[in-house]
């Protein structure tokens, strides 16, 4: 014949808040009359948010919501701390809210209670069941509230500082192509001065104009190099699609690269390495 085995018994333990966040505890006589939370044994078939309810309505007469699980809580060996049957429970732990003004009618398991705030509580705990002190401190110890408080301005913290970042990097790009349109409209000035210099004849004796002209235009590349403008190389580069336009040559309205450059009909230009004109090109 087999050994009759024991199984611990599976109870929900209940801390009960009201709007004032006070927890409620009561004297309990299967725990020497200390003050304890809300609870009792899970019944076969039931859910635990059906236990949960049930044990609260038996015990307190509370209509409570906002269920939320905290943990779970095995108790193998209660000894003398508990006077029920079982001296063994695994303990499924919820807080819950009392709902509105509601009075408190206990059944005959327990012969007082008290509304008291979680500091208050440690404070009693002479007055408390030992598993219930050890709970409370270990979900609500400093009062979780200042636990969330915390968590939630370190998470504050952080969204302002990488709010401050991405301000002072966009104010940095924002520096860097202020000028964009500025540049632009500059930009066909300089290339036709540069392209009235193309048909010019070197070997005709200079002249002031000439020279003149010249020097406007190393003046437009000295103000614009200055402003982060760099002209894009074009002649004898391999083709690339990301800074050059193909007019002509294998490579025209493909969006492909890798010919060579063989031939620049139109300057392409960058600012601060982002490119604000294509150059116009014919690859071979």
């Amino acid at each position: 014949m087999s050994e009759d085995k024991k199984y611990p018994r599976v109870v929900v333990g209940v801390f009960i808040f009201n709007d004032k966040s006070e927890l409620l505890l009561a004297s309990h006589r299967y725990w020497q009359n200390k003050f304890n939370i809300t609870g009792g044994h899970v019944e076969i078939g039931e859910k635990f948010e059906e236990t949960v309810k049930r044990e609260v309505k038996e015990e307190t007469n509370l209509d409570i919501r906002d269920i939320e699980f905290l943990g779970f809580n095995n108790m193998p060996d209660l000894g003398g701390k508990f006077t029920g049957e079982v001296n063994h429970l695994v303990s499924f732990l919820y807080k819950v809210k009392a709902s509105g003004e509601q009075k408190v009618i206990l059944n005959e398991e327990n012969s007082g209670y008290k509304w008291l705030t979680i500091k208050e509580w440690l404070k009693k705990k002479d007055e408390i069941a030992e598993t219930t002190y050890q709970l409370i401190l270990k979900y609500f110890s400093g009062d979780k509230s200042d636990e969330d408080f915390k968590h939630k301005y370190l998470l504050a913290l952080a969204d302002y500082q990488n709010l401050l970042k991405r301000t002072a990097q966009e104010k940095v790009e924002f520096v860097k192509y202020a000028n964009e349109d500025l540049i632009l409209s500059i930009i066909p000035v300089y290339d036709n001065l540069k392209m009235s210099l193309a048909h010019v004849d070197e070997t005709v004796e200079k002249n002031g104009w000439l020279e003149g002209i010249k020097h406007v235009i190393r003046q437009f590349k000295d103000i614009l190099e200055s402003a982060g403008v760099e002209e894009i190389k074009t002649v004898g580069e391999k083709f690339d699609h990301n800074t050059m336009e193909a007019i002509e040559g294998p490579s025209a309205g493909s969006g492909q690269g890798g010919e060579k450059v063989v031939k620049e009909l139109r300057p392409g230009y960058k600012l601060n390495g982002k490119v604000i004109v294509a150059a116009k090109v014919v690859v071979g």
